[in-house]
């Protein structure tokens, strides 16, 4: 019998490592959803952006309609549409640092700039580029919009009256997909169709530092993590990166993250996580240090999954599609206590491994404060 022990803990282990991880489980579930969210015109249906404001209360969303609309995110009620907000589709849409205005990109070349409270416009910039606008946003101090487009050029614009501040021709030598102000407002990234990420001065949009070769496709989403330090970027390589911001130097990689194209990444609040939406129709929560999977929701939308983000406070995401539908997510950190309802088979078995690795087997802190309050659990 003694003579198997080494066999067995061979044989075994696998399934207790599995049965941890499992343990350690970060769960998403859906809490509201809003089916035909925007028109049910399957030419023109695709949610393409959406974004919660900063007290998580609302959540703007953008779409192939032409349309513009601002949800209650608890329930999912609309509070106000625009219809016709632009001429073609909205592609990018996002709320100012204090909540009280909104920025939306189109394929109609336009930036406008919302009131939240009854969309009204407040300015607009036409022909603000030559080609499609791909992505818009505010910075962190709500005076300035940046807007990124398919002409190749970065171009960064007053807040109020969208004046044009600085702009860089030929930024990218493909479409601009993404756009994002660093936390403290000096720096602005940049991925694109290029497979290139940069990152400028967010004033006269010099060039502080790029990454040729980034992916191995183009790159649908950058952003900035909340200290400033990291950068994620999303590809149509289905590859997630993480990049130092400074020299932009790759920290962490995980090739196929996803079965298809990425189409949006975002950082969660505290910086620990980083969220994916995909068109294999998958959302999937990432540790944001090695980019270990935490969780992940198969078939999360019916289609193509274009935008997703968390809220404020870091409980819950919001995901938009080409499905029509938006939906709520909470995500719930399934702690080593809620783990303490084992049923009878599991406490044996891990009571059995604990026999047969008794001394073998080290286990971090919170794993032996599991396994020792299981067993006494079992008694």
């Amino acid at each position: 019998m003694v003579a198997m022990l080494p066999n067995a803990r061979m044989q075994l282990q696998p399934l207790f490592v599995s049965l941890v991880r499992r343990m350690m489980a970060t769960l998403i579930n859906c809490v509201v959803e809003k089916t035909i969210a925007h028109s049910d015109d399957t030419d023109s249906d695709n949610i393409m952006s959406v974004a919660l404001s900063p007290d998580g209360t609302k959540i703007v969303s953008g779409s192939g309609d032409k349309t513009i609309k601002v949800w209650d995110s608890a329930k999912l009620e609309l509070l106000s549409e625009k219809t016709n907000a632009h001429s073609e589709w909205i592609t990018s849409v996002a709320f100012s640092p204090d909540g009280t205005k909104i920025v939306s990109g189109s394929c109609d070349k336009t930036i406008r700039v919302w009131d939240l409270g009854k969309l009204e416009l407040l300015s607009e910039k036409t022909n603000a580029h030559s080609d499609v606008i791909g992505s818009v946003a505010f910075s962190p101090d709500g005076t300035k919009i940046v807007s990124g487009s398919d002409d190749e050029t970065i171009k960064v614009w007053d807040s109020d009256k969208l004046k044009l501040l600085s702009e860089k021709t030929n930024a990218h030598s493909g479409w601009i997909s993404s756009v994002a102000f660093s936390p403290d407002g000096t720096k602005i990234v940049s991925g694109s169709g290029d497979k290139k990420i940069k990152v400028w001065d967010s004033g006269a949009l010099g060039l502080l530092s790029k990454k040729t070769k980034a992916h191995r496709s183009g790159i649908s989403s950058m952003a900035f993590s909340p200290d400033g330090t990291k950068i994620v970027s999303g590809s149509h390589d289905k590859t997630i990166k993480v990049w130092d911001s400074g020299k932009l130097e790759l920290l962490s990689e995980k090739l196929n993250a996803h079965s298809n194209e990425i189409e949006s990444v975002a950082f969660s609040p505290d910086g620990t996580k980083i969220v994916s939406g995909s068109c294999d129709k998958t959302i999937k929560v990432w540790d944001s240090g090695k980019l270990e999977l935490l969780s992940k929701k198969m078939n999360a939308h019916s289609r193509e999954i274009t935008s997703v983000a968390f809220s404020p406070d870091g409980t819950k995401i919001v995901s938009g599609s080409y499905d029509q539908t938006i939906k709520v997510w909470d995500i719930v950190n399934w702690s080593r206590k809620d783990h303490l309802l084992f049923n009878v088979t599991t406490q044996r078995f891990v009571l059995l491994m604990l026999w047969l690795n008794k001394y073998s087997m080290t286990f971090p802190d919170d794993v032996l404060d599991l396994l020792i309050e299981a067993c006494l659990l079992s008694k």
